[in-house]
């Protein structure tokens, strides 16, 4: 069997922990061969390297829109041979595969929280492309919204993530620190974390951040926001930095798009707003660092509060805020937090099981055959709201 993979740039999941996940398969499922091309130019490329993707074939589109590629992108894909199922990573991705692939079967993985455009465009899909598209959505939470905007309930089938633990380099904290220009353990480092890495509002972050720093009278606690150059509000939350006279206290870090890279030198990770509770969290909780987040539901589902992160009402940044200074204070909770959660990570998003789910999926639909994704135990949050 052959597998061809397809991701277009200008979609919200072309980014490095998506590509991670994507690459989490590939020379891994025996007799399946796969391989992956690339719709989009040279940012792409990057984030494939970034996430170990290193013979992936590229092709330019316009805008970065893979439905936009017309018979070039399908003489492309003829070239690189004939494939039996083709796995796309992307609503642009899928909408090409639609139109110029009709008689392959087609798998779309998501990764993000579907707007509901998405959803809808994914429906239209389903009902006026001929062949068959399955949606394998990494948690139940975005299985639910894609049924909520009116995508086949059995054409979804969640799969869990994995994670690649051995990218995460622990012994790199120092060299990480030394670059931020925080060389000593005393400044706390907080990550903030999002799918897409850029979506999180920094101005939110910012004042979860000051009030976290300003609320021991006698000396302010040395704590620091970790956030990505193209920041959702980052001009607005440097400029509210500044004005109070902190401008040491957000720090700017483009691989923060790759998590592994960077948290190994961080202290804490925040995952706030509406796309909290996706794959960087899944990376936070692997690299032995606490959490803070909204306690929303795709928060909820992974992690649990007081059990392996600290969980508060969304959209409320001085309940963050006590939340950072309690981990702060108390580094026994802070241990115990950490340490379920990454125990957690290493039991719940296994590669192997990944890999072992996305062999048995393709056999099942290359053969026509009921899609019937092995069960697994569920995740600490869904046990702990009684949702599993």
């Amino acid at each position: 069997m052959h597998v061809l993979h397809l991701i277009d740039a200008a979609g919200p999941q072309a980014t490095p922990t998506t590509l991670a996940l994507l690459s989490a398969s590939l020379d891994r499922l025996g007799h399946i061969g796969q391989r992956v091309m690339l719709l989009g130019g040279a940012g792409l490329r990057r984030s494939a390297r970034q996430a170990g993707i290193d013979n992936a074939q590229s092709m330019p589109v316009i805008a970065g829109k893979a439905w936009l590629s017309g018979s070039a992108g399908r003489r492309a894909i003829a070239d690189m041979g004939r494939f039996d199922l083709i796995h796309c990573w992307s609503i642009g991705a899928l909408s090409m595969a639609a139109m110029h692939l009709r008689g392959t079967p087609r798998l779309l993985t998501v990764t993000v929280q579907p707007p509901r455009h998405a959803a809808h465009w994914l429906r239209m899909i389903q009902t006026y492309a001929p062949g068959q598209t399955i949606v394998l959505p990494i948690s139940n939470t975005i299985r639910r919204d894609l049924i909520r905007g009116g995508v086949a309930e059995q054409a979804i089938h969640v799969v869990r993530p994995a994670l690649d633990m051995a990218r995460i380099e622990f012994a790199d904290r120092r060299t990480l620190r030394d670059r931020w220009g925080a060389p000593d353990d005393e400044t706390k480092i907080v990550a903030l974390l999002g799918d897409p890495p850029h979506d999180p509002d920094a101005l939110r972050a910012m004042m979860v951040v000051n009030f976290a720093s300003d609320s021991r009278a006698e000396s302010p606690y040395p704590v620091r926001l970790l956030m990505h150059p193209d920041q959702r509000h980052r001009r607005r939350a440097r400029e509210m930095a500044e004005n109070l006279g902190h401008r040491d206290r957000y720090l700017i870090d483009a691989h923060i798009a790759c998590p592994w890279r960077v948290l190994p030198g961080c202290d804490l990770a925040l995952a706030i707003g509406k796309n909290a509770g996706g794959l960087s969290l899944l990376w936070a909780m692997a690299a032995n660092i606490p959490i803070v987040a909204d306690a929303s539901y795709a928060v909820s589902e992974i992690v649990e509060d007081r059990h392996s992160a600290l969980l508060c009402k969304p959209d409320h940044p001085p309940a963050a805020a006590h939340r950072i200074r309690r981990l702060i204070d108390d580094p026994q909770l802070a241990w115990q937090l950490r340490d379920t959660a990454r125990h957690e990570a290493y039991s719940f998003f296994s590669r192997q099981h990944y890999c072992h789910c996305l062999g048995i999926v393709y056999e099942q639909l290359a053969g026509g055959q009921p899609i019937n994704v092995p069960p697994l135990e569920p995740t600490g949050g869904l046990r702990f709201t009684g949702r599993a």
